[in-house]
């Protein structure tokens, strides 16, 4: 993967990701011999075909850490560690799905883009498109009907 492609030759892809957050891991941030678990592909809202990936980094089966992998290189932006004992790695979808105040019977998708109501890329929206238009719940299970897109994220 030192080409930035998956062994596809295309953009990265799941298995593609967990590799790439261990090898990421291997500079030294404290996250060194966790566990990559199964990683969640966030859409970008605000550019066309891009996103990226949250892989969760474990130990003993707890999150310790998030790593975050761009899709179009395979490469890791960043990783985090996690410092409050018992923090999910994302909110359930169905837990999202709760908090809509309408109904939606299609699959949500985990979308991001810079914003007032979510700073940080680690903090993606679940994204439901409903008859009465689009929704996003954010990781704290509030839904927002749009997005601030005046301030910086990232």
């Amino acid at each position: 993967m030192s080409s930035g492609q998956s062994e596809t030759g295309g953009p990265c892809g799941p298995s593609d990701a967990r590799a790439a957050a261990i090898a990421g891991l291997a500079g030294g941030n404290g996250l060194q011999g966790a566990d990559a678990g199964e990683p969640a592909f966030v859409r970008r809202l605000d550019l066309a075909d891009a996103g990226y990936y949250l892989v969760p980094l474990l130990r003993d089966g707890a999150l310790v850490g998030i790593a975050e992998i761009e899709a179009q290189g395979c490469t890791m932006a960043k990783a985090g560690a996690i410092t409050a004992p018992g923090t999910p790695f994302l909110l359930d979808p169905e837990a999202a799905r709760a908090a809509l105040p309408v109904p939606s019977g299609g699959a949500p998708f985990l979308g991001w883009q810079p914003c007032r109501e979510s700073w940080d890329r680690f903090l993606p929206f679940w994204v439901f498109d409903t008859a009465e238009g689009r929704f996003h719940v954010d990781q704290s299970g509030q839904v927002h009907r749009q997005l601030g897109t005046g301030a910086r994220g990232g």
